[in-house]
């Protein structure tokens, strides 16, 4: 197992999910439209952090396999 890699995509993916429900909550004061391209952008920057923490997490087990 490459514990380095298993961390680091552990890491990630645990912040970014953090960093979306924080402002996911926030985003609840704004007014629809505003709300929508909020949720929106947090899909494609958060979102794909999160998915590249999933591949570390992924590429961590791959590895241990081989």
């Amino acid at each position: 197992m490459n514990w380095a890699l298993l961390a680091a995509g552990l890491g990630l993916a645990a912040y970014q999910a953090w960093a979306i429900s924080v402002r996911v909550l926030g985003s609840r004061q704004l007014e629809p439209p505003e709300r929508k391209l909020m949720i929106i952008t947090l899909i494609m920057t958060r979102g794909l952090g999160f998915l590249l923490g999933i591949l570390l997490i992924a590429g961590a087990v791959w590895r241990s396999l081989q």
